[in-house]
């Protein structure tokens, strides 16, 4: 038998066998726990037999390791029950060694469970629980820095749910069950130094909104660009959708394969792109119409000053022809609603969000292709994966308590008075304190890490 197989303190190797894929060892416990279950005594129990158990330990040089051990059985003198005496290192609930439940919960950050299960030899249901205890454990233990700049924006992942990013940074700092009020006030709440937040990036969602003005008072509420934006070639989508009604089906299925050409700034477009667009605007002109204005919304976003934007916004407002009023009136809606927050774009910092979007985009095809990811489990992923997390050094002026020094006290019997009626007014020192903080899950090396995460 090869010595010191286990490397297990608590168990005694006394048998070894080995097979194409498993190796299995016979061992007995070192020292056991004779204190009863029922009662609580430890001192007055008796033998009563042992209970031969299977237990599965870390894999070793690529086969499963199973561990057959003979767990005594004791009888408690007091109050004549039963019970298997609790041994060191063994989970007995799941007949596991503690070091291999700790080494599934690690695992499942990076594998997926079913490969897990596979190399284990276990159920899969059991990795996912095993894995629900360790992320509890992890969210216990969990800190994030708090953003200067924070972006909220959701993802449908069954249901909407809240993803909350350090713009900043390009990091992914939470992600939330939901999105109603009151969980983002709780998380908001739950942050360190909620005062560094000077702006917040969300879209036309009102619950953000009021529970960054509940919590966030002084922050400065953005509507990102990205989300009012994308209004315009919306709004021409719906102009597209709408010919279908009157167009030849030859000409109504060229003009759907072109569709995200006319959705495209007109700078961006190739030479060719360009003549396919303007073939398509000429021939008709009601979608000319639609095409030209979408653009020209679209122009307000490259002005510089906040007074400029709003100008040509109500300009361009008053250009909508009234048969294309329709289509574009979620526009003028969501700017009469949200008119402060969207023009707080245009001040010196231009925040913006729509770098999630391809986090979003990423997330969804990953949780949609299975491979056994709830939310929860992705939101594990994401916030606890220790390769995924951004840390710097950030240095801080700490104010730190002055020592009463001898040369600092002055003489003289009133001050001696003073002394004793009333402690002095403490004096502070500053300091710089260096520390390593976590500022979230980096978006270039979550986004290359999804993608290994759809072709495990």
């Amino acid at each position: 038998m090869p010595v010191n197989i286990l490397n297990l303190p608590g168990l005694t190797a006394s048998d070894f066998k080995e097979t194409d894929t498993e190796y299995h060892v016979k061992a007995a416990p070192s020292a056991y726990s004779k204190l009863c279950p029922h009662c609580g005594c430890s001192h007055t129990t008796i033998g009563h037999g042992k209970l031969p158990l299977f237990v599965r330990d870390l894999p070793t040089h690529g086969k499963r390791m199973m561990i057959h051990v003979d767990a005594p059985r004791l009888l408690c003198k007091p109050c004549r029950k039963t019970f298997t005496a609790t041994m060191p290192e063994i989970d007995e609930t799941r007949q596991m060694t503690e070091r291999l439940v700790a080494w599934i919960g690690r695992q499942a950050l990076d594998y997926t469970f079913a490969a897990i299960a596979e190399q284990v030899g276990i159920d899969e249901k059991t990795v996912r629980n095993i894995f629900t205890e360790y992320a509890a454990k992890l969210q216990s233990e969990f800190k994030r820095e708090t953003p200067v700049i924070l972006g909220m924006d959701e993802i449908h992942l069954g249901k909407a749910r809240g993803v909350i990013t350090n713009i900043g940074e390009r990091t992914v700092v939470e992600m939330l069950e939901d999105r109603y009020k009151t969980t983002i006030i709780a998380f908001l709440r739950s942050l360190e130094h909620p005062e560094r937040i000077t702006h917040a990036a969300i879209d036309m969602w009102r619950p953000y909104r009021e529970a960054i003005q509940e919590v966030l008072p002084n922050a400065a509420i953005v509507v990102d660009k990205y989300h009012v934006a994308k209004m315009g070639n919306e709004s021409l989508e719906r102009v597209r959708r709408k010919m279908k009604e009157t167009l030849a089906p030859k000409i109504n299925l060229g003009l759907k394969h072109d569709r995200k050409l006319l959705t495209k700034r007109q700078h961006d477009l190739t030479d060719q792109q360009y003549l396919i667009v303007s073939g398509w605007l000429r021939s008709i002109p009601l979608l000319g119409a639609a095409y030209d204005l979408k653009e020209r919304y679209m122009q307000i976003w490259d002005i510089e000053s906040k007074e400029e934007a709003l100008a040509a916004y109500l300009n361009w407002e008053s250009t909508i022809p009234p048969d294309l009023a329709k289509a574009f009136k979620p526009i003028p809606v969501a700017w009469r609603t949200w008119r402060k927050y969207i023009l707080n774009y245009f001040d010196d910092k231009r925040v913006t969000n729509a770098f999630t979007e391809s986090f979003n985009v990423k997330i969804r095809r990953a949780y949609q292709n299975g491979h056994g990811y709830s939310f929860e489990v992705l939101r594990a992923k994401i916030l606890f994966s220790d390769s995924l997390q951004k840390r710097v050094q950030v240095q801080e002026r700490v104010k730190v308590k002055r020592k009463q020094r001898f040369e600092d006290i002055q003489e003289g019997r009133v001050m001696f008075f003073k002394m004793m009626v009333a402690e002095p007014e403490p004096k502070y020192d500053i300091r710089i304190v260096a520390r390593i903080t976590n500022l979230g899950a980096d978006l270039p090396t979550l986004l290359d890490e999804i993608d290994r995460w759809t072709i495990l």
